[in-house]
């Protein structure tokens, strides 16, 4: 299947939107058609989604919303344009950390309502003026501080996180679309077994007989998987282990 007609079929309009962890594993290719087709109203989430398609997709209006633990990177644009978009009502976020945006996708993979964490005890995170600032957009929903039924201690409740799509990008697949891929995953098996869709677009389509000699590389099965698209250099200017290095040049454009 093409990035096109993946796209087009399992991208809806006010999707919420798994778009990877950082430099690794981010479909450039797929993000590019995205914004090509016009898709509306998409809530990225994840840890630290790609910052610079982060940056592309808000600006171009794609995506209003974000529930993430960072807007920008290392080599990522400064914020200010961002802000700019809140500030005129075009972009909203709710604020989270890497590690509790990764607990809500695990439990949107798990089929559970919510998790508990210590997490964000004791920090500025849960002063009212920030769990309700004017740019977010699930007030109370964004998380609730309740009392642990063995202990009787406080924690903190997080809401699972199920992603309508997660748009991926990883070094093979076979023709049965299993998947298969090796390096820093960060947030990313549970962003891609929490979607209720997944697209994948792959360096190279190999035969199953591959897949099935070394199974540890898969990380998520074919009956999981709506579409593989084969495109090499699908994640340029990000990094692929074993195929590229991101190229920082080209990101700092963005």
């Amino acid at each position: 299947m093409s990035a096109k007609e993946a796209v087009a079929e399992f991208v809806h309009d006010g999707d919420i939107v798994y778009l990877g962890f950082g430099a690794s594993f981010c479909s450039f290719a797929l993000a590019y058609e995205l914004i090509r087709q016009g898709k509306n109203d998409l809530d990225l989430v994840g840890g630290t989604p790609q910052p610079q398609l982060q940056q592309l997709l808000f600006a171009s209006g794609r995506a209003t919303r974000t529930r993430s633990g960072a807007i920008t990177g290392i080599r990522g644009p400064k914020p200010g344009r961002i802000w700019d978009l809140a500030e005129q009502g075009a972009f909203q976020f709710e604020d989270y950390s890497n590690l509790t945006c990764t607990l809500m996708l695990m439990a949107g993979a798990l089929g559970m309502p919510f998790i508990p964490t210590q997490s964000f005890l004791g920090t500025d995170f849960l002063k009212p003026e920030n769990l309700h600032h004017k740019h977010g957009f699930l007030g109370d929903g964004k998380l609730r501080v309740v009392e642990d039924p063995y202990s009787g201690k406080p924690v903190v409740a997080l809401p699972a996180l199920k992603p309508g799509v997660a748009l991926w990008h990883a070094q093979r697949a076979d023709e049965y679309g299993n998947v298969q891929s090796w390096g820093m995953y960060a947030d990313a098996r549970w962003g891609l077994w929490a979607a209720e869709r997944v697209v994948v677009s792959v360096e190279e389509i190999v035969p199953t007989e591959v897949v099935r000699s070394d199974p540890n590389r898969t990380i998520i099965p074919g009956p999981r998987v709506s579409a593989v698209v084969h495109q090499p250099f699908g994640g340029f200017p990000g990094e692929m282990p074993g195929h590229y290095m991101q190229d920082g040049a080209m990101l700092r454009l963005s």
